[in-house]
C-alpha cells in the first residue's frame, strides 16, 4: 500500500478535459518509437489520455447570486415540455454522439432525462472550460456501458440537477417518475456524505472509510452508488485541470473509498481504472518510474505467441471458446504487489497474462489440462477461484506457467457469465439484455447478492478473516423476476438486516465520524459516548429535532450534536453541507 501523505483538503468541483473516452485494447505492438509507445501504455494501463489545463478555478459569483440564479434555472427547467424540447447546436451533438456510442440514449425517458440535464445545466462549464453537460452525458455513458437500464441512465444524466441546478426532488418525480427522482437523490445524498467526508479527511483512518463504505451501501439504492461510481469515475478521468493539491485529494478519497466500494461490488474494470488514476496524481514520480520499467519489460511478442499456441490446441480439442486475449495487470496492481511483497519487477508472476473465455465450466478445467500439457507449470501459483469464488463473487482459474522465453505467463479460464461477473459486479446481470435468451442460473444469484454483502459486511467489521463465508456455495436464489425489469420488488432493495453493529454518522463540533453501536442502541446512548455530554445540546436525527432519547438508532442515521447557544445550527460548513441532503430544493455545491 502506498505511504500516507499529509494532504489539505480543499472541496471543489471536479473538471477536466472531458474528452471522449479512449478505446480499451488488450495487445499494443511493442516497437514502434516513443511517441507509439507511449500511447501503448496508456492503453495498457487503461487510463484515457490527458489535456493539459485550460483554465484556472473560478469562483465568480457570490452564494446569495448563485442561489437565485439557481432557483431561476430550476423554475424555467420544471416548465420546459421536455419530451419535444430541442436542445442547443452543442448540446445536439452531445447527444448525438452518445447515441451513435449507445442506443439507449435513443430511449424516450433517457432523451427526456437529457433535455431536461441540458436546460439545467446551461451556460455551466467546467475547470477545464468544457460544458458541465458533457460530464452528465459521459457518466451515463459509463453506466450505459455496464448494461443499465433506461432509469439508471436517466438517473446517471440528472445526478447533478439537484446539486449544481437547483431541481427539486417533486419536479424530478412529476417529469420522470418517483424511481428515478429517489436515484437522483440518492446520489446527491452520498455525494454531500462524500464532501464531508474529504473536508474531515476521513479517507486517512482505515477503519473510518471501511466503515462509511458500508454505510454507503446500507443507506441508498445500489444503483444509486453505481452512479455514484461513474461519477467519481468520471471525475477522476478529467482531474488535470484542477491545482496538484486537490488533484491529490480527490485521488486520496478515491483510494481509500470509491476504488475499494467499486471492488466490493465486483466492477474490477473501474476498480483498475480508479487506482491506477490514483496513483498517477498521488505518487506522479514512482508513476513515471513504474511506466517506463514497465514498457522495457513488458514483451508483447510472448503474448501473441502464447494466444496463438493455446488457439491451436484448443482447435485440435474440437473445444470451442468465446475468445482469447492478453490479460494486462493493472499498474496500481504491480505496484501494491512489489510494496506489500518487497519485490522486483521480474518476480512479480502475473504482469503478463492470457485470458481464455469459454462456454461452461466443464470446458474451464478441459483447459487447464491443456494449458498444463503446453507448458510447464510454476508449483503453488494455481488458484480454484471456480469452486471456491472470492467474497465479492469472483469466479476464475488462475494458474501461472513458464513460457518458452522463461518468463512467467498466467493464465485465467473461465466462462462467459463468470466474465462478465467480474468485469461488472453487481450490474453484471444488466449485460443479460444483449442477447435473446432466458435469464441465467446466476442473474438471482447475483440479485441476492446485492444484498447479502451489505449483510455480510456488516456482520464481519471486527472479522479479518470472515469464517461466515462458505466457499463454494452461491448466495440463495430469491428472485423470479426478470432480469431486464425495473419493478423487481428484490432487485435493488437498500436493507441491512443484520445482527452486527448499527454505524452512525456523528457530526460534532464541525468534525464528522462514523461511529458504532451495538443494535438497539439509542440517541442516549450516543450522547453518553460524545465529549459533550454534559453540555446542553440541541440534537437532530436525519435533520429532525430529537425529543425523545430513547429513540433507536439505525444504520446510515446522521446525527448532530449543536450548542444550545448556537442560534444558526446551520452556519457552519459541516451541517449546512448535512442539511442540503434533506433540503434538494436550494442545494448549492461545489463537490
Amino acid at each position: 500500500m502506498a505511504p500516507a501523505t499529509a494532504i489539505s483538503c480543499a472541496v471543489v468541483k471536479c473538471g477536466g478535459g472531458g474528452g471522449p473516452r479512449q478505446p480499451r485494447v488488450s495487445a499494443p505492438p511493442r516497437q514502434q518509437g516513443h511517441a507509439a509507445a507511449a500511447a501503448s501504455l496508456e492503453q495498457l494501463l487503461l487510463l484515457p489520455r490527458w489535456s493539459p489545463p485550460s483554465s484556472p478555478l473560478s469562483f465568480a459569483r457570490p452564494a446569495a447570486e448563485r442561489v437565485a440564479a439557481r432557483r431561476a434555472r430550476a423554475a424555467a427547467v420544471a416548465m420546459e415540455v421536455v419530451e419535444d424540447a430541442t436542445p442547443p447546436a452543442a448540446g445536439a451533438v452531445l447527444l448525438a454522439g452518445a447515441q451513435s456510442r449507445h442506443a439507449i440514449f435513443r430511449d424516450e425517458l433517457v432523451r427526456r432525462a437529457f433535455y431536461a440535464a441540458e436546460a439545467a445545466h446551461r451556460g455551466q462549464m467546467r475547470a477545464s472550460g468544457d460544458p458541465y453537460l458533457q460530464h452528465c452525458v459521459e457518466t451515463a455513458a459509463l453506466l450505459a456501458e455496464l448494461g443499465a437500464g433506461p432509469a439508471v441512465v436517466a438517473a446517471g444524466l440528472l445526478h447533478d440537477t439537484v446539486d449544481d441546478a437547483g431541481l427539486g426532488y417533486g419536479s424530478l418525480s412529476v417529469q420522470f417518475g418517483a424511481g428515478v427522482a429517489d436515484l437522483v437523490k440518492g446520489v446527491s445524498n452520498l455525494s454531500h456524505l462524500s464532501k464531508l467526508a474529504r473536508r474531515n479527511d476521513t479517507a486517512s483512518r482505515v477503519d473510518e472509510a471501511d466503515k462509511l463504505r458500508t454505510v454507503f451501501l446500507a443507506m441508498e439504492d445500489a444503483r444509486a452508488v453505481l452512479i455514484k461510481l461513474a461519477d467519481r469515475l468520471h471525475n477522476m478521468r478529467t482531474l488535470d485541470s484542477l491545482p496538484k493539491v486537490k488533484q491529490q485529494c480527490f485521488a486520496k478519497e478515491t483510494l481509500e473509498i470509491f476504488a475499494p466500494l467499486a471492488n466490493q461490488l465486483g466492477i474490477l474494470n473501474w476498480k483498475e481504472q480508479l487506482e491506477n488514476l490514483c496513483f498517477k496524481y498521488l505518487y506522479p514520480e514512482l508513476y513515471e518510474e513504474l511506466s517506463s520499467n514497465l514498457l522495457e519489460f513488458y514483451n508483447q511478442d510472448m503474448i501473441a505467441a502464447a494466444i496463438r499456441r493455446l488457439e491451436q490446441a484448443l482447435q485440435v480439442r474440437g473445444l470451442c471458446y468465446h475468445t482469447i486475449l492478453g490479460r494486462n495487470k493493472s499498474m496500481y496492481s504491480i505496484y501494491s504487489k512489489m510494496a506489500r511483497k518487497k519485490l522486483d519487477m521480474d518476480e512479480i508472476y502475473d504482469i503478463h497474462g492470457v485470458r481464455v473465455i469459454l462456454d461452461n465450466k466443464a470446458d474451464c478445467f478441459t483447459t487447464l489440462e491443456i494449458v498444463h500439457h503446453l507448458w510447464p507449470r510454476i508449483p503453488g501459483k494455481f488458484k480454484d477461484y471456480i469452486n471456491s469464488p472470492k467474497p465479492n463473487g469472483y469466479q476464475s482459474l488462475h494458474t501461472v506457467v513458464l513460457s518458452e522465453e522463461t518468463l512467467p505467463l498466467e493464465i485465467q479460464i473461465r466462462t462467459r457469465d463468470m466474465h462478465l461477473q467480474a468485469e461488472f459486479g453487481i450490474a453484471a446481470h444488466w449485460r443479460y439484455k444483449e442477447a435473446v435468451r432466458n435469464c441465467c442460473s446466476s442473474v438471482p444469484e447475483m440479485v441476492e447478492w446485492v444484498r447479502w454483502v451489505v449483510t455480510w459486511q456488516c456482520e464481519t467489521l471486527h472479522i479479518d478473516h470472515p469464517s461466515s463465508l462458505t466457499h463454494g456455495a452461491p448466495p440463495r436464489a430469491i428472485c423470479s423476476c426478470s432480469s431486464q425489469s425495473d419493478d423487481c420488488p428484490f432487485s435493488y432493495s437498500k436493507r441491512c438486516d443484520h445482527s452486527g453493529p448499527i454505524l452512525v454518522i456523528l457530526l460534532e463540533n464541525e468534525k464528522m465520524s462514523v461511529q458504532e453501536f451495538p443494535q438497539n442502541s439509542t440517541v442516549l446512548d450516543l450522547l453518553k459516548r460524545t465529549s459533550s455530554y454534559d453540555m446542553q445540546l440541541r440534537l437532530r436525527l436525519n435533520c429532525h429535532v430529537v425529543h425523545n432519547l430513547n429513540q433507536e438508532l439505525k444504520m446510515g442515521d446522521v446525527v448532530e450534536l449543536i450548542p444550545s447557544a448556537q442560534c444558526n445550527p446551520g452556519a457552519g460548513g459541516y451541517a449546512r453541507e448535512f442539511h442540503q441532503m434533506y433540503d434538494h430544493r436550494l442545494t448549492v455545491s461545489q463537490s
